[in-house]
């Protein structure tokens, strides 16, 4: 738990820049970079209308594929805010919870019962604190990846690079509006 704490305070101290430094980037790179890197801060119409801007300026031919999955992002975002897919969400996440701590005290018992040795008592209480991640080590990194070629293609303005990185984009919000749409679904189905 501590470590997460300390792994969540280090990543947002890298992904807040200071005053000066986020006016010292916005001199080096120009607006579309500064426009572009406030996606990873801002979400909602603001960010869509700067992903727009983009696409029309590089990929200009993709401008209507790209209207229609920020819509139905924004459809998403909406119907999380509405107070029944709320409740759902919190009922699902409570259910979970209890799940998890009903098979931990089946696991306690088992370790006092002299059932499993302390090893296997370890091993289980990994895999039960183990969590189902929606993205996995390969697919974190490839987006770190991408968010970076983006970023040194916004910086140097390089039109070719960034004409093959926003399809990739596309891509990643179109499974991002399923997951969120699976999840929605998962939790109101009750």
């Amino acid at each position: 738990m501590k470590t997460r704490w300390i792994s969540l305070a280090a990543a947002l101290m890298l992904m807040i820049p200071t005053g000066a430094l986020a006016a010292q980037r916005q001199h080096d790179m120009g607006a579309d970079a500064q426009a572009f890197a406030g996606h990873m801060l801002e979400h909602g119409e603001l960010d869509e209308q700067k992903w727009m801007e983009i696409v029309k300026k590089y990929t200009p031919d993709d401008a209507d594929e790209w209207q229609k999955v920020l819509d139905e992002r924004r459809a998403l975002r909406k119907q999380m805010q509405n107070e029944q897919v709320k409740k759902a969400l919190h009922a699902k996440r409570a259910e979970m919870k209890k799940k998890r701590e009903a098979a931990l005290d089946r696991l306690i018992d088992r370790l006092a019962n002299k059932e499993i040795t302390k090893e296997q008592f370890k091993k289980e209480w990994k895999q039960l604190h183990k969590r189902k991640r929606w993205m996995t080590k390969a697919e974190k990194q490839k987006l770190r990846e991408l968010h970076h070629r983006t970023y040194e293609a916004m910086k140097e303005n390089d039109k070719e690079a960034l004409a093959s990185l926003l399809p990739q984009w596309l891509e990643h919000m179109k499974k991002e509006n399923e997951r969120l749409a699976k999840w929605i679904q998962e939790a109101t189905q009750r």
